[in-house]
């Protein structure tokens, strides 16, 4: 629940500063090599602005979900989804989205007692109206076409104490195996064809330590620190780096795992696969001021069999200021945002794209869009 909690803080933050107007960097790291920064920290992306029939549309998250176009700013509420006063969180899964209501204020036991599972809805892509899928307290995309697990707590048990049980469901409300028992101190992160990829569900000090569990035999096969993007068939994460960081790619499917060395002076904790599984997206942590910290975040793409990074023009804010970003469903367009003082900055690009479109879009009160993986 503190992610989740995090994740709102992130949405609704501090005003942002206006944007100065910041040279583009460079359209690739020639080797991985160093990151030219700009000698300033811009606050909003930097681009042509996004004509307006051709923006995305993006689901918004939060109290008022529904659908926006970005270009226009029109929105679409979506139906079936009861009125909460906390609103909604999604999670990214096969052919659309999870809805998982935000749990409200209660009176518990203790502070890391388990709230009763809610009604989680699927909404798929492009859907007006979402559907009811079973009850749950977390959401997570499977690696079965067209499923999720749903994971569960009994209420009011000590979450880290008390083992949880995950159960996979269709998105038509199907449960299609038995209830699993997970393991004490861990939730599904996603499900892989090798087995569901756990999480911690208290992540403490230092690297995160994630396990992929065979639900079947019980076993755990593999383990992975601080994972940052996993899809069906891969897990990108990052294993220390005193000297330059790397980033691994863990193939599931048979195929040769990859080595992305990142460029000097660079580190990232967050990615996103593309739907084709060839790029990945990261945001890099770069730059070093006077007092040691980092300066700017910047998107670049990364080609997995190559290990070849392009950096996204444009992409280059000021290290405070959180990026989301992820890519469209089934196509090759990859879009970014920021939250500005009472609206949100979009970047649209595609690989071999000189430039980014940006655009400047209001979501409804208490809402925001939707385009990272999730929780939201």
């Amino acid at each position: 629940m503190a992610v989740l909690a995090g994740e709102v803080v992130a949405h609704t933050g501090p005003p942002r500063r206006a944007a100065p107007a910041a040279a583009v960097t460079s359209p690739a790291i020639p080797g991985n090599g160093d990151l030219r920064m700009p000698p300033r920290e811009p606050a909003r992306m930097v681009g042509r602005q996004m004509p307006r029939d051709a923006g995305p549309r993006l689901v918004v998250g939060g109290r008022r979900p529904g659908w926006l176009w970005v270009a226009t700013g029109r929105t679409e509420p979506i139906r079936g989804l009861p009125r909460r006063d906390n609103g909604y969180q999604l999670i990214r899964v096969d052919g659309g989205w999870a809805a998982l209501p935000f749990p409200g204020p209660t009176v518990s036991p203790c502070a890391d007692c388990a709230p009763r599972p809610m009604p989680v809805y699927y909404i798929a892509d492009g859907s007006r109206k979402a559907k009811g899928l079973g009850a749950a307290v977390f959401v997570a995309p499977a690696a079965t076409r067209g499923a999720v697990w749903l994971v569960s707590y009994r209420a009011g048990a000590s979450m880290p104490a008390t083992a949880g049980t995950a159960q996979e469901f269709s998105t038509a409300g199907t449960a299609l195996g038995p209830r699993r028992r997970l393991p004490r101190g861990y939730v599904v992160d996603q499900g892989t064809v090798a087995g569901l990829l756990l999480a911690p569900e208290r992540a403490g000090p230092g690297a995160v330590r994630y396990q992929l569990w065979d639900p079947g035999t019980g076993r755990v096969s593999r383990s992975f620190q601080n994972v940052m993007a996993a899809n069906p068939g891969e897990i990108a994460w990052m294993s220390a780096c005193p000297a330059r960081c790397t980033v691994h790619v863990a193939n599931l499917e048979g195929g040769p795992d990859r080595i992305i060395p990142l460029a000097r002076r660079s580190q990232s904790y967050q990615g996103a696969f593309s739907p084709d599984g060839r790029l990945l997206a990261l945001q890099l942590i770069a730059g070093t001021g006077a007092s040691g910290r980092a300066v700017a975040n910047q998107l670049v793409v990364a080609v997995v069999a190559s290990g070849r990074l392009i950096v996204v023009p444009g992409t280059t804010i000021g290290s405070g200021i959180g990026v989301d970003f992820g890519w469209q469903a089934a196509s090759d367009q990859l879009v970014a945002d920021v939250g500005l003082q009472d609206a949100w900055q979009v970047a649209v690009w595609r690989p071999g794209d000189a430039r980014l479109y940006v655009a400047v879009t209001q979501a409804p009160a208490g809402s925001w869009p939707v385009i990272g993986p999730g929780p939201y």
